[in-house]
């Protein structure tokens, strides 16, 4: 199985000052990232939701807050044909040093027992190093956008879609023309 782990803020959503998608109005989407999705799951990638989205469920940012362009976003991408085979969400701050926030793995230690990725056709996409490092304790290849030279990614681009055509530019084709 072949499978993109990819970031939300910052990576498919534009990242507003305060780093909190917590209205609508903060909600826009970073451009290619429907066409980018669309080649994904066309070439037959799961595509998986992997977010921290620090404080979730507290005072500083509740979960009505979040949940309103988080089902916005996920409406606006099913109308296009597109869907997450999973969403996982970490609610923690680094303070809290817990097992799940990116770029550990508790998060989708289960997923990852469960579903056997293949690890040679698997991307972390990230616009963090966080999500670099992500991808690297998974044992996966990673993607991450931006333009920091100074990034441990095996691909840093600024375009969403072009770092889509690079995955999929990963799987091989063949096509075999016979005459009898």
């Amino acid at each position: 199985m072949n499978v993109v782990f990819l970031d939300r803020d910052g990576t498919m959503i534009v990242e507003p000052p305060d780093e909190q998608i917590d209205s609508l109005e903060k909600l826009e989407l970073i451009p290619g990232v429907i066409e980018g999705l669309r080649l994904l799951r066309d070439k037959g990638f799961e595509l998986v939701l992997v977010t921290n989205q620090d404080g979730l469920g507290t005072d500083s940012f509740s979960q009505s807050s979040f949940d309103a362009p988080q089902k916005k976003l996920l409406g606006i991408l099913q109308g296009e044909g597109i869907a997450f085979s999973r969403i996982f969400i970490c609610p923690h701050t680094p303070a809290d040093q817990c097992t799940c926030r990116k770029p550990k793995i508790g998060l989708i230690t289960d997923y990852l027992e469960e579903k056997k990725p293949d690890l040679r056709r698997t991307f972390v996409i990230g616009d963090r190093e966080t999500d670099v490092q992500l991808g690297k304790n998974i044992g996966c290849k990673t993607i991450r956008l931006g333009d920091s030279p100074q990034s441990n990614a095996d691909i840093v681009t600024n375009s969403f879609l072009d770092a889509c055509r690079h995955v999929v530019s990963t799987i091989r084709t063949a096509h075999i023309d016979r005459t009898t």
